[in-house]
């Protein structure tokens, strides 16, 4: 594992701020590729999007000056007259619905904040896939570097036996150490199948965040060290507003209008019009007025319904304004816990190296038995893998942070 702490945090910054257009089958996919593949294919934002779309439809229904077309009525027939002769007779009017109480304006108003939530549904929705596609990645990376360490350590392994062979053959050691080291050795090439497998699974799982599959195979490479110690960024202008808290807003301001408007039903529309009239030799110009007696029809199961969901929606933008900061407290306390936990393991990275060194050269020289170079060699393991587990956990709580801050991109 290379060491780049110089441009850590830059490289991080550049994948996660910079998003370019996918290319076609890319054969290597960095987190920053990932995203943008993400953004393109990701089932839920597809759908978020669809749902955006079909939110504009109720604000172009809208945004006429009035709900209703004019109607236009005509009427045609002929007319016997007193003196036998044939006239004709003719009806044309034209009237206009009219609403009262501005129900067309809290129309509008419903329609403006059924968008602008769907809207900010679609960025929290950006904002949770993003989050889950970083942390797939994250332990694709973890895994493939586990899978290393292991395969490492199973050609060590390997040259354990060889070694362990020729000095039975010599009789410097028992029969029991040949079995113990081929043990040993039969161990590791166990968890390399099990390493292999995990990161070819978790490939898979991957591919289907994203939505995508790559035609020709592709690689998803990035340092996991420098992910993992990359700061988290913090929000924009010292804080905002998080899309989903924007979303519930707008789910509230929308079931207000919306029950401002049932309220309003109450109130009669009327249809106001003109009419000419012709019968026979007379001609008459007639004024109408249209109004339904409310007295049955009040809209009271709209009414009811409506004031459930603003008071639902009340709540929950209630509880959520609650909730945010303290999930937000939480990811930062777990970031915390972990970056220190990680600083712990950091300390001793250099003694591992030395302890596997000086182990081997002392079981070669005769000054240490089998048993206790391979328990030198496991704990070696144990810690290497220990440090990966806490540069995934370390990453992982990062990525978390920025999720609940709502910053990631």
């Amino acid at each position: 594992m290379s060491i780049r702490p110089a441009t850590a945090a830059l490289g991080l910054a550049a994948a996660l701020l910079w998003p370019r257009p996918g290319g076609a089958d890319p054969s290597r996919i960095t987190l920053q590729d990932a995203f943008t593949l993400a953004r393109q294919h990701a089932p839920a934002l597809v759908e978020a999007r669809a749902r955006v779309r079909a939110a504009q439809g109720p604000l172009a229904s809208a945004a006429p000056l009035l709900r209703e077309n004019p109607q236009l009525d005509v009427q045609v027939g002929p007319r016997r007259l007193a003196n036998g002769d044939h006239g004709l007779d003719v009806a044309v009017g034209l009237s206009q619905p009219f609403e009262l109480g501005g129900k067309q304006g809290l129309r509008r108003e419903a329609a403006r904040a059924g968008l602008s939530m769907e809207e900010a549904r679609l960025r929290d929705a950006e904002r949770l896939v993003l989050g889950d596609v970083a942390a797939a990645y994250l332990r694709l990376l973890q895994a493939r570097e586990r899978r290393k360490l292991v395969a490492a350590v199973e050609e060590a392994t390997a040259r354990t036996v060889q070694a362990t062979e020729k000095r039975y053959a010599a009789g410097d050691v028992p029969a029991v150490d040949v079995n113990v080291a081929r043990v040993a050795h039969a161990r590791a090439r166990s968890e390399v199948q099990v390493a292999s497998g995990e990161v070819d699974a978790l490939r898979a799982e991957l591919e289907g965040q994203l939505g995508y599959s790559a035609a020709a195979p592709a690689s998803f490479e990035d340092d996991l060290r420098s992910l993992a110690l990359a700061p988290p960024r913090a929000p924009p202008d010292g804080g905002g507003t998080r899309p989903d808290v924007v979303a519930l807003e707008q789910e509230q301001a929308q079931a207000k209008a919306a029950a401002t408007l049932d309220r309003r039903q109450v109130l009669p529309d009327v249809t106001l019009g003109a009419r000419y009239q012709k019968e026979a030799d007379e001609t008459v110009f007639l004024g109408t007025l249209s109004v339904p007696l409310p007295l049955f029809a009040r809209g009271q199961e709209a009414r009811l319904v409506s004031e459930a969901d603003a008071s639902r929606a009340e709540g929950e933008l209630r509880a959520a304004r609650l909730v945010v900061p303290a999930r937000v407290q939480a990811a930062t306390d777990r970031y915390r816990a972990s970056r220190d936990a990680l600083g712990v393991l950091q300390e001793v990275l250099p003694l591992l190296d030395d302890n596997e060194a000086l182990a081997q050269r002392s079981y070669d020289a005769g000054e240490m038995d089998l048993a206790a170079f391979l328990l030198v060699r496991r704990d070696t393991l144990e810690a290497r893998a220990a440090w990966l587990d806490g540069l995934l956990r370390l990453a992982l709580a990062r990525v978390q942070l920025e999720v609940e801050t709502g910053v990631l991109p």
